[in-house]
């Protein structure tokens, strides 16, 4: 009896090929010529020396494709350009390599590291000179400013897909290539009013050499403020939308800052004038010093005879008195108790004390919380609340 067509074929194995070849089309863009990454070649004459973070492109590549092309050179275009290559190209020629890459390095490595079977080109065969084409290129990349990828971030994490799910900050980290703690900066960045919100971007231009500061007022704080990305997301972020004005107005010293962004939202406020520059929300000294661990070693006493609190060093056994730091106008010796006080700088004592390494303060529960919240989506806040409910 005849054998009837397709008894053996395996179709599980035909739908496993036809899927994975489904998704190697949504990963690369329609309508561009393609090749496979290992029919291109790096070009030896490329400025970047040190490729970086090829491990975070490769994830997002395996995710979400590859959405721009790279731009290659036919190999014979790049040895009339640079015939100290001529050898060398004409090797990987004969081992399969049809064009040099010309922008796009970082790509084609990360391309190779997830094992994709085609990406996008951008085939250039007349060009005046390569070195400028690709300088030119680099320069003419500009990327988005903070502000501009923090309502980015910001966005994709309130969409939602057909499951009604959210992306959390490090899937969001993830898939973009870049770092949890980069995506969490940036969207720290809109909690900051519009005025501090320019200073970052004034700091990203002057970075990029794109701001003009030169025949400015010197004068004009203003017009001048520039506060990195860092410094704005974890310290200025964590201030009241009214205090971050007085900032700016001049109303809170920069030394200040830090100290109020350290407090609940409830207990901040600006330093009085009769605190001495000390802010009148923050609790006595003794108090603040009580809370904070001391280091051993330390030739520090105990404040006060009346002090629950053991001491690190009895003053009654160690009568020596304590040398007076080197240049603090002072003669002869300081007393254990005047230690202290002589290393503390004036202003807030819970920033001017030095933190023994490797201990962390918190201040409050709000702070901490906060601290979580940058973290979090809304869906795993709601996960945690109830975790911590059971």
């Amino acid at each position: 009896m005849p054998q009837k067509p397709g008894l053996n074929r395996d179709l599980a194995a035909e739908r496993a090929a036809r899927k994975a070849a489904s998704q190697q089309a949504r990963l690369v863009p329609q309508g561009l010529p393609t090749v496979r990454p290992d029919q291109l070649m790096s070009s030896p004459e490329n400025g970047r020396k040190v490729l970086h973070k090829i491990e975070e492109l490769a994830a997002s590549l395996t995710s979400d494709g590859m959405n721009t092309a790279m731009t290659v050179i036919p190999p014979d275009v790049y040895v009339e350009f640079y015939p100290q290559h001529k050898e060398a190209v004409e090797e990987k020629v004969a081992e399969g390599v049809l064009f040099v890459v010309h922008h796009g390095h970082r790509r084609l490595a990360a391309a190779l590291k997830a094992g994709l079977s085609e990406v996008p080109i951008l085939v250039r065969r007349d060009v005046p000179s390569l070195r400028i084409a690709a300088i030119q290129e680099n320069l003419q990349r500009m990327g988005l400013n903070p502000i501009e990828e923090a309502l980015e971030f910001q966005a994709a994490l309130d969409e939602k897909d057909e499951n009604g799910k959210q992306l959390s900050q490090r899937e969001l980290a993830k898939r973009a290539g870049c770092s949890q703690t980069y995506v969490s900066h940036r969207v720290a960045l809109l909690r900051l009013v519009p005025p501090l919100q320019q200073a970052v971007v004034n700091h990203w231009l002057k970075e990029q050499q794109l701001l003009e500061t030169e025949g400015r007022d010197a004068g004009n704080a203003e017009a001048l403020l520039a506060l990195p990305v860092r410094e704005a997301a974890t310290v200025y972020a964590r201030l009241r939308p009214d205090l971050q004005e007085a900032f700016v107005r001049g109303e809170l010293a920069a030394g200040d800052v830090a100290a109020v962004s350290k407090l609940p939202g409830d207990q901040q406020a600006l330093p009085s004038a009769e605190d001495d520059g000390d802010c009148g929300a923050i609790t006595q000294e003794e108090s603040v010093k009580s809370a904070l661990p001391v280091p051993r070693g330390s030739d520090s006493s105990a404040q006060g005879s009346n002090s629950d609190a053991k001491p690190v060093r009895d003053s009654a056994q160690s009568p020596q008195p304590v040398p007076a730091p080197e240049g603090d106008g002072s003669r002869g010796t300081a007393s254990p108790q005047s230690a202290p006080q002589k290393s503390a700088a004036p202003g807030v004592a819970v920033v001017t004390r030095e933190e023994p390494r490797g201990v962390i303060v918190v201040q409050s529960v709000e702070q901490l919380a906060l601290s979580i919240i940058d973290l979090l989506n809304p869906a795993e806040i709601e996960a945690l609340k109830e975790h911590l409910s059971a």
